[in-house]
C-alpha cells in the first residue's frame, strides 16, 4: 500500500465492510462514531473497535471531534460526501 494513498482493497473483508459502513452512513449525511458502525453492522464492538483502529493505523480513515464524539471520515475520498453531489473526473 502506498504511504500517501492506502488502498481499500488491500484490507480484510472485515475491515472493508466497517470502511463501507463509514462511507454510506457519511454519504446519507450522518457523521459517523462507534455506535453507528455497530448498528449498522451488527458486527461486536470489540470487532468493530479494532478494525477502526487498524483503519485508522493504515491511514485509510482519520477521526474527528463532533460535539464530543469521535467520528470516523475516509481520508481520501473519490466521491462527493453531500448526497446527490458528484465528485470527481467523469468518463467523458
Amino acid at each position: 500500500m502506498s504511504a500517501q494513498h492506502p488502498d481499500i482493497q488491500a484490507v480484510s473483508d472485515a475491515n472493508a465492510d466497517i470502511y463501507e459502513a463509514i462511507a454510506t452512513l457519511e454519504y446519507h449525511g450522518r457523521r459517523v462514531g462507534a455506535a453507528a458502525i455497530i448498528a449498522a453492522t451488527r458486527l461486536p464492538e470489540s470487532d468493530v473497535t479494532a478494525s477502526l483502529a487498524t483503519l485508522v493505523a493504515q491511514g485509510l480513515l482519520t477521526t474527528e471531534d463532533s460535539d464530543g464524539e469521535l467520528v470516523y471520515v475516509p481520508a481520501h475520498r473519490g466521491w462527493s460526501a453531500v448526497p446527490d453531489q458528484a465528485e470527481g473526473k467523469g468518463l467523458g
